[in-house]
């Protein structure tokens, strides 16, 4: 999505820059930023996706805490009695150790990607939708661009520009 703004930034530019374009027509020129986290909040979809990836990600940071607390055990235990044992059983506690915080590691990345493939599943009819509306607003308002408010190459814009509220009032109105 940046780069795709850097992109058609730039395009924009050398098109009025080597075109000619006088400075009305270049103030007739609409340019319009949407903040598309804020305008999926605002909506009833958007909310329901929240509060379903909030909810799993709950339940497995819960898991996650649970199997940190088991390892913390482990190796208190193994602290506690280290001096106490044989070469052979230290060598095998300290292995189990090592083991059950790799199988940790392991399950927080995997619990990291279901959940950014979650999030990609749920959000992606909303995010279609939300494209349609932004087509639509363009269109009928006469943008030439509109930006995700967000970007990180987007260094300032007025708040005139900002067609955000424009835009959830209008996905309020779609399904």
């Amino acid at each position: 999505m940046k780069s795709m703004a850097c992109i058609l930034a730039s395009v924009i530019l050398c098109t009025l820059t080597f075109t000619g374009f006088s400075a009305n027509a270049m103030a007739d020129m609409r340019i319009g930023v949407v903040d598309i986290p804020r305008a999926i909040q605002a909506t009833k979809e958007g909310q329901k996706i929240k509060k379903e990836l909030d909810a799993d990600y709950q339940r497995r940071k819960s898991d996650l805490e649970k199997r940190k607390k088991e390892i913390d055990q482990m190796q208190a235990d193994f602290d506690k009695k280290s001096l106490v044992l044989s070469d052979e059983a230290r060598n095998e506690k300290e292995q189990a150790i090592e083991k059950a915080k790799m199988q940790f590691m392991q399950l927080r990345d995997q619990n990291l990607k279901a959940l950014a493939k979650k999030d990609q599943e749920l959000s992606a009819p909303m995010l279609k939708r939300l494209g349609k509306v932004i087509d639509r607003i363009a269109r009928r308002e006469g943008y030439m661009a509109i930006f995700h408010k967000d970007d990180q190459s987007l260094v300032w814009v007025a708040r005139s520009v900002d067609i955000t509220d424009e835009v959830i009032k209008e996905l309020g109105k779609t399904k």
